[in-house]
């Protein structure tokens, strides 16, 4: 279980006094590739979406400034809408009698990256899980730097420790930890820190670990030396200036007697804020936090624009991911139910698991996306795994220059059928690297009633049973499940809305956001040969009409149940075979099942999904799963 970023059950900000009830808002999400303003409003006594718009996001040359996509979006709202939102690049703000302005603003941000966090001290495997743990829902880039004194005091001779890079800690070194293998993997942590060149630093470590206070000070001298390092080519850069650099930010989760020695030896290149020892869970939540009010101050407020963008907000712009992970909370505690959401986004694939108990696992994968971030998908998973879901053959050279296209290119839509199934294959691998690295932190990850969705690869898919087919594939959920998308890409704005305007948010999710029910999914699973019976599907519809389905194993059935239909379901299944009761075991819907825009979708591929060794049988079964479908 992770605990929320912010309190106020992960809210963020609060709303700035005296804040009025709205009768219209404009709500911003600033992303790393595009900029979504959505317009809201009363319609008959409910809050609805009334208009929205994208445009590029502006923190680049030549505009940086990040208001100025938001501008352009909003340009377009008011040609759609014939009011007037601006006046001299100002927001008209309250709304005016005419029908003009608006009442409150907005603003949610992901663009700026994330914040590059370095972990040092008495670093061993459990304190950098909890770390991980404790920055896994924020924008924030970890990378552990166990100090030489601890690592040559704790690992054998043989071994080589492995950090969160996932590179051997001292590589190519060999035998016992001598004076002069441990000034190696010194010149290695200052060599990383040059790279890295880190917005902050975790600092851990009791004082009873095997070196005793060594490794705090050799965090100590480590952030010393680097800020030295870092002045000097500064100086050389720019011989006049003669400033020094700013502080690093330090957060301090190790033995407190050392603290006040800790902030006398960094005095002049860190500020050290003193928070409680890292050796549970029960500290998650107050790293969380730290880590992410650093990121709001030296990432969001650095942006160009930053203080234009502030002066609109009824309340200061939030984190995107922080957002959502109040909605997520909300949906799950409201509907009493595990809710999966999933946004990807052109640098950011984010995946957060809320349950009805209260369990909430998040994790924003930086770095992984569908724009700047595709590069790192092919990095980390290689082409084998990408092409796997493609029903051709593809070569490491085409491949390379469509990653490299998009990398370059990344506000372009696909032209052809093969650029979409290529984008496709690659928001298959981004999902399910973040499903994966979610379900590290969780020893049994529960199955998942709903699972929402947004994100521009989903939101501009042109099939509804494309959306449906990249879920299943790459989140591979078991049981019943109800997948929605949201087209409107609203969700990850409705938290920060609801902390200011509560109803609205309701009400614009349950009007608009969450309107593109994709269907229930049924998903047996078991130990089955493809072509024998998996489960037996009995349907039967309001009207009295039953259908009685065979369902093969290796396939996907989908069974009329349209949008606003419902029906009760009957499961009997394979001996072998589980949906949710145990093996065998028949299972009846106490309630009626919702249908949608695609149906009732029953999946027998099996858990986990083995896609065929043969490349002519795995297109032929990738054709025929995607036709099942209406792909």
């Amino acid at each position: 279980m992770h605990t929320p970023p912010y309190p106020q059950e992960g809210q963020g900000p609060l709303a700035k006094p005296g804040t009025p009830a709205a009768s219209s808002l404009l709500v911003a999400d600033c992303g790393t590739v595009f900029t979504k303003v959505s317009l809201l409003g009363l319609v008959e006594g409910q809050y609805r979406l009334m208009a929205r718009a994208e445009a590029p996001t502006t923190i680049q040359p030549p505009q940086e400034d990040i208001t100025a996509g938001i501008i352009q979006a909003i340009t377009t709202i008011e040609f759609i809408t014939g009011r007037r939102f601006l006046q001299d690049q100002q927001l008209i703000t309250p709304e005016q009698v005419s029908g003009d302005g608006v009442d409150l603003f907005i603003a949610t941000v992901s663009a700026g990256g994330p914040l590059r966090l370095v972990v040092l001290g008495a670093v061993n495997q459990t304190t950098e899980n909890l770390a991980m743990q404790a920055v896994s829902g924020l924008y924030a880039e970890m990378q552990a730097l166990p100090a030489p004194s601890y690592t040559a005091t704790t690992t054998s001779p043989s071994q080589v420790p492995v950090g969160a890079s996932g590179r051997p800690s001292a590589p190519g070194i060999d035998g016992a930890w001598t004076q002069e293998r441990i000034a190696l993997e010194w010149e290695r942590h200052l060599g990383r820190l040059r790279e890295l060149q880190p917005h902050a630093a975790l600092v851990v470590g009791m004082a009873d670990n095997p070196a005793g206070a060594n490794p705090l000070q050799e965090a100590c001298q480590l952030l010393v030396s680097a800020a030295r390092e870092r002045q000097e080519r500064e100086q050389l850069a720019n011989p006049p200036a003669k400033t020094p650099p700013k502080p690093i930010s330090v957060l301090y989760a190790a033995a407190p007697q050392y603290v006040e020695a800790t902030r006398r030896m960094v005095q002049g290149v860190a500020e050290v804020a003193r928070l409680d020892p890292l050796n549970s869970q029960a500290q998650l939540g107050s790293i969380s936090m730290a880590v992410g009010s650093l990121h709001e101050r030296d990432v969001i407020q650095k942006l160009p624009g930053y203080a234009k963008l502030s002066a609109w907000s009824a309340s200061a712009p939030l984190a995107t991911a922080t957002s959502l992970s109040s909605l997520v909370r909300f949906l799950a505690q409201h509907y009493s139910m595990n809710v999966t959401a999933l946004d990807i986004g052109g640098s950011t694939t984010t995946v957060m698991l809320a349950g009805e108990q209260g369990e909430f696992i998040p994790m924003v994968n930086t770095g992984v996306g569908m724009g700047p971030g595709i590069g790192t998908v092919l990095q980390q998973v290689g082409l084998q795994r990408v092409a796997r879901w493609l029903p051709f053959r593809v070569s490491e050279e085409e491949a390379r220059e469509f990653v490299l296209n998009r990398m370059l290119q990344p506000h372009t839509i696909p032209t052809t059928p093969r650029e979409l199934q290529l984008s496709q294959a690659f928001a298959r691998e981004a999902i399910a690297l973040t499903a994966e690295a979610a379900r590290k932190y969780s020893a049994e990850w529960p199955n998942t009633d709903l699972i929402l969705a947004t994100g521009g690869i989903l939101a501009h898919t042109p099939k509804l049973g494309q959306v449906a087919l990249m879920l299943l594939d790459s989140l591979q959920p078991r049981g019943v499940t109800s997948l929605v998308l949201d087209k409107t890409m609203l969700i990850s704005l409705l938290g920060s809305v609801a902390s200011v305007a509560p109803i609205t948010a309701v009400q614009v999710n349950e009007n608009d956001a969450v309107t593109h029910r994709l269907g229930t999914c049924v998903i047996p699973f078991g130990s089955i040969r493809p072509g024998e019976l998996a489960v037996r599907v009995g349907v039967e519809y309001n009207n009295g009409r039953q259908v009685n389905i065979d369902v093969m194993a290796g396939s996907i059935e989908v069974i009329p149940l349209h949008l606003n239909e419902q029906a009760l379901l009957t499961l009997f299944p394979a001996p072998t075979v589980d949906v949710g009761l145990g093996p065998g075991e028949r299972a009846r819907a106490a309630e009626e099942i919702d249908g949608g825009l695609v149906g009732l979708i029953i999946d027998a591929r099996g858990r986990p999904l083995m896609l065929p060794n043969d490349e002519t049988e795995r297109h032929a079964r990738l054709l025929q799963w995607s036709q099942a479908l209406g792909g």
